[in-house]
């Protein structure tokens, strides 16, 4: 059977581009990655018990047997040579005995990376996704492959049911990871206590996502029809339905599963969810390229990026009616001079206007990167450099649109790189200390100066009481031989006895080892985020009443 043209007839239903969902028989063809119970046997050679006695006494519930192992693993993380380097990188974020198993388990799936030329098959199936036409992608995998595949879109990621709730999304060009990221691993749902919570939101999770299920084709890959998570979640979606609406889902589920050597085949099927029958199609196939394919010849006439700028600028002008400056209304005259500066068009009329409008826009071709951006920072990639240079710059000079850079740069940045300061940049912006800002970076600015050490430097600013040797920021760094061990023992000064101009001097001579991957790049990030929060915190001059700013804004 021709599953293609099946597929792409099927399509030709809808005028709305698919979703995927994608689940970990995803991972497990692309990456080879083990599942659930896998992930466990193979974390259980960290602790003393073995697998058996997990899968026995968890009677093979592997959220409960999750939860074991991570209470197990905890005393070991925290004393173990072998995870030193892991705490000194992770231990702000390990908040609980669950902390140190998810942050060794996403250490181990960031690692994970599809390697091209040794499948062929998988190669070319890649390929093919790489370029099909959706509109997004809902997933309940940990590992980064996803974004990997779609990275030349840029797609904006939601981690977690939380960051999902709670944010804007548009449903275009965006990835919903509901049971959280490698990259951020306090999100994982993994134990028994983390199902307990995210099956009590699912309700909240269904609202949101119910307009994907009934404007969109949802095409389903590497799940079962069995899998417990669709279910819970498909459960959740059709309570939202009443009978008579319920039959807007009809056709728009498509579940492709392997066929496992037999022939392919394309089939309408049934499904039965809270005692609703539902219509689905049934994809069955081992060369998946045959369905990703007819995905990549869906016509759109923008590209997905494009439509996330134009929608994600409506919902603003509509939202708080206030374009700020990016919106204005004309009429029309033919004078292309006067909208050179235009970002992008909308149209509301008919006939010859209608005509003259579309001329210009094909005239001056609206694909182009200069007349989509924001701003002049607008789609600029910020780099940790960039970032921190401006955590530097005097109080009254400001090189980049911090409100731009604390909704969407920071949230991003904060995913896979956890020493980013955020202090100036809330202090400085329109936003306020917590209306308006990501959770990720509200978590941020709640820390305090003992927050920003390592377990070890607690331990010796204990020690010292205070009646260390040095007494300045000067004093240390002329004390010891090494930058390391320079960037280590000004942080022990603590919060009264570290002078902000000193220390933002040291900042900036060394600026350059802020992307050294060694102890010398650990110890410098660590003194930005402490120069960060001592110059812009909440409890500055309580905490170093005798330092002067750099300049009063």
């Amino acid at each position: 059977m021709n599953i293609e043209d099946a597929l792409s007839k099927h399509l030709k239903k809808y005028t709305t581009a698919p979703f995927l969902f994608i689940g970990s028989g995803f991972s497990k063809r692309y990456l080879n990655t083990e599942d659930w119970e896998g992930l466990i046997r193979k974390f259980c050679e960290l602790v003393p018990r073995g697998f058996a006695y997990y899968r026995s006494t968890a009677n093979s519930k592997w959220d409960v047997a999750a939860q074991m192992l991570a209470e197990d693993f905890h005393e070991i993380w925290w004393n173990d040579e072998r995870f030193a380097e892991s705490r000194e990188e992770y231990e702000e974020i390990a908040t609980n005995r669950y902390s140190p198993l998810k942050i060794e388990i996403s250490r181990y799936l960031r690692c994970k990376k599809y390697e091209y030329g040794n499948n062929l098959q998988n190669d070319e199936e890649l390929n093919a996704l790489k370029e099909v036409v959706i509109d997004g992608v809902i997933t309940t995998n940990w590992d980064t492959l996803i974004e990997d595949v779609f990275q030349a879109e840029k797609m904006k990621t939601y981690i977690g049911q939380k960051e999902l709730l709670f944010s804007n999304n548009l449903e275009v060009n965006e990835i919903y990871k509901i049971h959280g990221c490698s990259t951020d691993p306090d999100s994982l749902v993994l134990t028994e206590e983390d199902y307990k919570e995210f099956n009590a939101r699912n309700a909240y999770l269904a609202a949101k996502l119910l307009t994907i299920f009934i404007e969109h084709p949802v095409i389903f890959i590497g799940y079962s029809l069995s899998d417990a998570n669709i279910i819970r979640i498909l459960e959740s979606i059709t309570a939202c339905l009443d009978s008579s609406n319920i039959n807007k889902l009809k056709d728009r589920l498509i579940f492709v599963g392997r066929a496992n050597g037999q022939n392919d085949s394309f089939q309408e099927s049934l499904i039965t969810v809270n005692g609703i029958t539902i219509p689905i199609t049934r994809i069955t196939t081992d060369q998946f390229v045959k369905v990703y394919r007819p995905l990549g010849e869906i016509k759109r006439k923008f590209s997905t990026k494009k439509l996330r700028q134009m929608k994600s600028e409506m919902y603003e002008l509509i939202k708080h009616n206030d374009p700020k400056g990016k919106i204005q209304v004309v009429e029309f005259d033919g004078n292309e001079d006067r909208y050179k500066d235009v970002e992008f068009v909308v149209g509301f009329g008919i006939d010859h206007f209608a005509e003259q409008v579309q001329g210009f826009i094909d005239k001056n071709d609206f694909t182009k990167p200069s007349q989509l951006r924001h701003s002049s920072t607008g789609y600029k990639t910020y780099s940790k450099k960039d970032l921190l240079l401006e955590i530097l710059a005097d109080d009254d000079k400001f090189g980049y649109d911090y409100d731009e850079l604390l909704k969407d740069t920071l949230p991003e940045k904060l995913k896979t790189d956890h020493w980013l300061p955020v202090n100036r940049f809330v202090k400085f912006s329109t936003l306020g200390d917590y209306e308006g800002l990501d959770y990720k970076v509200m978590k941020k600015r709640d820390l305090q100066y003992k927050d920003f050490l390592s377990h070890r430097q607690k331990k010796e600013m204990g020690a010292f009481s205070f009646d260390w040797q040095f007494s300045v920021v000067r004093e240390v760094y002329n004390g010891f031989n090494t930058l390391e061990e320079k960037f280590y023992n000004i942080a022990l000064l603590g919060p009264k006895k570290i002078n902000i101009q000193e220390l933002r001097q040291i900042l900036i001579d060394h600026i350059d080892y802020v992307d050294d991957n060694s102890a010398i790049g650990t110890q410098l990030r660590r003194l930005f985020r402490i120069y960060d929060f001592l110059a812009y915190g909440r409890h500055t001059n309580e905490l170093h009443p005798n330092n002067q700013k750099v300049k009063a804004k």
